[in-house]
């Protein structure tokens, strides 16, 4: 759905679209509709992104997929190295042996495989007292995910922590208090949230797409997110986001798709929402490529949030 609708638009309207009732909450709608000056905070927040740091798993990761390929007899002692690689506490001097048995035509193939997101994170508390909204900062724990036996997204992976500059001032806080909001409208009876920030700037390149989900249509474990406040897109097409609906016994279902532009955001139910309200809703964004190839890299930033009630 990339045509002109009004925001906000909620579970209630994608209901009318699907001829069913979904019951989990969806909020997806603009920072102007939130009383957010949202020319100021897009250009605020635009050129934050180019200063994360790179996320270094997924490179990580892609590179020791394509050694367990060429070298399918090795598999299992390729296997055995990959945890301490994956998180850091190993380099790639681990697998030169196998790097250096690579033809040319492989090894600038592997020596290729190199970062194309950049993270930060940020955690914050957030209640009301009286009429006054608090904020306060704490620090991120490390992330793993909830998955089966030996998935490499069980392994616990830390990031850059936001710098205070990016986060610590008005017009984020103002931001934070208004996703807040919007979870008090959904559980009346909640006073804290806690909420976890990811900046998230992923590249897209010639021959090469962007792809901010390679693991699929997903949850965040959380019990709300904001899958994504999209603040850049730099000569790209594509990253549709999709919300899904998990149905039992017949897989998962497309029920809205979107591309959302600079200053757009999508709200929904995430983890065990199914049990609260009623609908099992997943997330996913599409791949993305160059708009025009010739101009060089490709850029989509968001700004997403895991949401849990205290």
């Amino acid at each position: 759905m990339d045509q002109p609708f009004n925001f906000p638009l909620t579970e209630k309207d994608i209901s009318v679209l699907n001829n069913r009732n979904i019951k989990s909450p969806i909020y997806i709608s603009n920072l102007q509709e939130l009383g957010i000056d949202q020319t100021k905070f897009v250009d605020t927040f635009s050129d934050l992104f180019s200063e994360l740091p790179w996320d270094p798993y997924d490179s990580r990761r892609l590179r020791v997929e394509f050694l367990k390929k060429c070298f399918p007899s090795d598999e299992i002692e390729i296997q055995k190295l990959f945890k301490s690689y994956y998180l850091g506490k190993s380099d790639l001097n681990v697998f030169l042996n196998w790097r250096n048995k690579l033809s040319e035509t492989e090894k600038k193939e592997f020596d290729e495989i190199q970062p194309w997101r950049r993270r930060s994170v940020c955690q914050f508390l957030i209640w009301k007292e009286g009429e006054t909204f608090k904020v306060k900062r704490q620090k991120v724990k490390q992330f793993a995910q909830e998955v089966q036996g030996d998935d490499y997204r069980s392994l616990p992976r830390k990031f850059s922590e936001s710098p205070s500059e990016h986060v610590e001032h008005l017009l984020f806080y103002h931001w934070m208090i208004a996703v807040y909001r919007i979870v008090k409208n959904v559980r009346p009876e909640m006073e804290k949230i806690n909420m976890v920030g990811h900046f998230m700037s992923v590249k897209a390149r010639p021959q090469k797409p962007g792809n901010n989900s390679p693991e699929g249509a997903h949850e965040d474990g959380a019990d709300y997110i904001v899958s994504a406040l999209v603040i850049n897109r730099k000569n790209v097409k594509g990253g549709e986001t999709q919300i899904i609906e998990k149905v039992d016994n017949k897989g998962k279902e497309i029920i809205f798709k979107y591309t959302l532009q600079p200053g757009e955001f999508v709200f929904q139910g995430d983890s065990k929402d199914e049990i609260i309200h009623g609908t099992d809703l997943w997330h996913h964004v599409t791949p993305f490529a160059l708009d025009d190839e010739s101009a060089g890299e490709g850029w989509r930033d968001i700004i997403g949030f895991d949401i849990d009630i205290v």
